[in-house]
């Protein structure tokens, strides 16, 4: 078993994702993360399919905590 596989379940689009935290996220700050994906790392989080960017939540979150400690250091 690859440890580089996403559950389809964990799988959202940036509305949904938005919609299931609205106290912590927005559809504009997910838009813009995701426009740096590749430099600030949040890569690792995405499948695009097509012209579809979605978002693993759980690898968003553990991006999400590796960046609060990156800003708390």
């Amino acid at each position: 078993m690859q440890t580089n596989q996403i559950e389809l379940t964990d799988l959202f689009s940036v509305q949904e994702l938005a919609a299931r935290h609205p106290r912590v996220l927005s559809v504009l700050a997910l838009r813009y993360q995701l426009r740096n994906r590749h430099a600030n790392g949040l890569a690792k989080a995405c499948v695009k399919i097509g012209k579809k960017v979605l978002i693993s939540e759980t690898r968003y979150q553990t991006w999400l905590s590796e960046q609060a400690g990156q800003v708390a250091a």
